[in-house]
């Protein structure tokens, strides 16, 4: 039996084509739109805080969003109580866009649950949500504990340091 990641995985893969085939003129691509998306609902969330979100390497959104930026989606802005981290905000350019990307959105998840029945739409978004909540909680404990051990592992090398200071 293959396993549900296979299909998650196409099924991602493909969402972001359609997207990026989409929205081709704009030059925006299916992967950029989640982060006007998320800037959209959440201006001046720095960079940092949109990878946490979104679950991305720090490296990758630093990526993305230079590419935006020089596209001239959005805008960096330093943070008033810290001017070492940059706040993003969209510029006019990505707000003009975004009633595209939202209808871009709605006519993947019409192509999405062709055929359903509106009782099979209801039965798969609580499925995916259940899916989703499970990986979720999993990536945060995982977080928490590599936290934790890094801490602990701060802590351990700080006495080591402190008793070697002190003889």
């Amino acid at each position: 039996m293959d396993g549900l990641m296979k299909y998650i995985n196409r099924t991602t893969r493909c969402s972001n084509f359609f997207r990026a085939q989409q929205l081709a003129d704009s030059g925006i691509s299916g992967v950029q739109c989640v982060y006007l998306l998320r800037v959209g609902r959440n201006p001046g969330i720095s960079q940092d805080q949109l990878a946490g979100q979104l679950y991305k390497d720090k490296s990758v959104v630093a990526r993305h969003l230079a590419t935006l930026q020089q596209a001239g989606y959005i805008r960096r802005e330093p943070a008033p109580n810290d001017r070492r981290v940059q706040q993003l905000y969209l510029t006019e350019k990505a707000e003009a866009l975004l009633p595209r990307i939202f209808d871009v959105f709605a006519k993947w998840d019409e192509i999405l649950t062709r055929g359903f029945t509106d009782e099979e739409r209801e039965l798969a978004l609580n499925l995916l949500t259940r899916i989703y909540m499970n990986a979720e909680a999993e990536v945060q404990r995982e977080s928490s504990a590599q936290y934790d051990q890094t801490r602990l592992q701060s802590s351990e090398i700080s006495e080591q340091t402190v008793k070697e200071n002190t003889k």
